[in-house]
């Protein structure tokens, strides 16, 4: 039963909207005093930084297919974009929760 209750969403079309969406509803509620709202946030700041983990790992996975010799001019420069946007989601991360990933 659980199998059916899985579900995935694919960081490299739509970890932008995820991202956004995260750090809206954290910046939103991070001050709150409400107990459910609290949960929601730590649920939220959790959800954040193991999506952030997961893009980190298909850039090191898409690294090291490279290094191996199987790519070509465009898969260096999505490479190039995907760290970009880590950095920049890294920082926003850091400047909501006040920790590095």
């Amino acid at each position: 039963m659980s199998q059916n209750l899985d579900f995935n969403i694919n960081l490299y079309t739509d970890g932008e909207m995820l991202f956004n969406i995260l750090k809206v509803f954290i910046r939103d509620y991070k001050n709150s005093t409400w107990p459910h709202e609290i949960e929601r946030v730590e649920f939220a700041k959790k959800l954040l930084a193991d999506a952030l983990r997961a893009y980190e790992e298909g850039i090191k996975a898409k690294e090291e297919r490279i290094q191996q010799g199987f790519y070509i001019d465009q898969d260096l420069k999505i490479v190039e974009d995907m760290k970009a946007r880590l950095d920049y989601w890294k920082n926003k991360y850091y400047e909501l929760v006040g920790e590095q990933l």
